[in-house]
């Protein structure tokens, strides 16, 4: 019996350790029991979340005539109510002379009956059963062998539970990460179409400064034209003055002599001078003034009014 009860723990520890199936731990857990001696009937109820009904997960042998009366029992009737609420091992020779015992469960016709209660964090969560057709208690080591599978199948619970847990956590984080996506991608194609708008708008800006450029350049030279002309006109009229306003007495006379088409010698018996002295000076007057010949110097007296 010793090895049959550690091979049971070894396999019902495992199916809690390989897998976060409740109904896998179930299965394996009832197939088990169904090999001890005298095991005719085995199931489970657990509590529902509310905690007003106890409902069957799993079971073997059971008369469908029960299962269809007794899938739910609500609370608080009934033997399996009775242990939920104790939280203590119910070991009765022949339950057939219970009280609490409902009428589904007498129609079964079993006598003995093993309550282990399953409790998850010191809390009553639900009940294994047991049952033979058999009168007597079970014996010691039995209910020993079969808390064990009650504290496996909590852990298994628990187990499950836990995952459950963590599985709605990453579905919510899922959920969560996708929505910030579509966020992000959503904030970047605005980000593209914002650069876009705004590099539009930066050319269109540019575009109408270089027009702006370019009208007020053509307004600049269209206004300031004449009155750049008339300053030219002016310093070239100014600047021709000065040449001859940079010419001596003499020198302005002998000018206006050789304008009137008198010649060297004329000039020079006029003035009483020697020839080479107004030579001299038309040679003074012609550097001055930037010119070449007397017909040069002619025309810059007529240009600037200084002959009649």
């Amino acid at each position: 019996m010793e090895k049959t009860n550690l091979d049971i723990l070894h396999r019902i520890s495992s199916a809690v350790q390989q897998s976060f199936d409740l109904n896998h731990v179930y299965d394996t857990a009832l197939d088990m029991a169904l090999t001890l001696k005298d095991v005719d009937l085995a199931f489970i109820y657990l509590i529902t979340e509310d905690r007003k009904e106890a409902a069957l997960q799993a079971h073997r042998n059971l008369p469908e005539d029960y299962i269809s009366k007794a899938s739910v029992i609500p609370y608080p009737k009934g033997i399996t109510w009775s242990l939920l609420n104790s939280g203590q091992v119910f070991n009765e020779e022949d339950i057939q002379d219970n009280k609490d015992v409902g009428p589904a469960g007498k129609q079964m016709g079993h006598r003995r009956g093993l309550g282990i209660p399953i409790i998850l964090e010191g809390v009553v969560m639900g009940v294994i059963w047991l049952a033979s057709y058999k009168t007597g208690k079970f014996s010691d080591e039995e209910v020993k062998l079969n808390v064990s599978i009650g504290n496996n199948i909590g852990i298994a619970i628990a187990k499950a539970k836990l995952y459950k847990e963590m599985e709605e956590r990453v579905r919510i984080r899922t959920a969560e990460l996708e929505e910030s996506n579509q966020l992000l991608l959503k904030e970047i194609e605005e980000r593209k179409r914002a650069e876009v708008e705004i590099r539009k708008l930066r050319e269109q800006h540019e575009l109408v400064n270089a027009i702006n450029k370019v009208l007020k350049k053509m307004q600049y030279i269209e206004s300031s034209l004449p009155e750049n002309l008339a300053d030219e006109i002016v310093q070239e009229i100014v600047k021709e003055k000065a040449l001859h306003e940079a010419l001596s007495d003499r020198e302005h006379r002998v000018m206006l002599k050789i304008a009137a088409g008198m010649s060297i010698k004329d000039i020079a018996k006029e003035k009483y001078l020697s020839t080479s002295t107004i030579s001299t000076n038309r040679a003074r007057i012609l550097d001055k003034l930037n010119l070449q010949s007397n017909a040069d110097l002619i025309h810059y007296t007529i240009k600037h009014n200084l002959v009649d």
